[in-house]
């Protein structure tokens, strides 16, 4: 049975680190730390395992939008948050 796909808009910390540990799909993925949790960050289009966009985004934070499935965030855009007035509905 399909996994449930959500729309969201998040803001995270993108970071890198091991998944899938122990499996044959152990590898080191980009992520996006949230306050809600942890996804693996995939950019639509983009390689599903090695993605120099995402590899450059590590250490930024981000808002970005996408589908949301069980663990993983297929972003469709995003931009790069420097401070607190970069937030959207951030009352400037």
């Amino acid at each position: 049975m399909p996994v449930a796909a959500s729309p969201i808009e998040i803001d995270g910390r993108v970071t890198k680190h091991l998944t899938s540990k122990g499996s044959k799909s152990e590898r080191q993925a980009v992520f996006l730390e949230t306050k809600d949790g942890s996804y693996v960050l995939r950019r639509r289009g983009g390689h599903p395992f090695v993605d120099k966009v995402l590899e450059s985004l590590v250490g930024t934070t981000i808002h970005c939008k996408g589908i949301l499935t069980a663990h993983t965030l297929i972003m469709s855009e995003w931009d790069e948050i420097t401070d607190e007035t970069d937030r959207p509905n951030h009352a400037k």
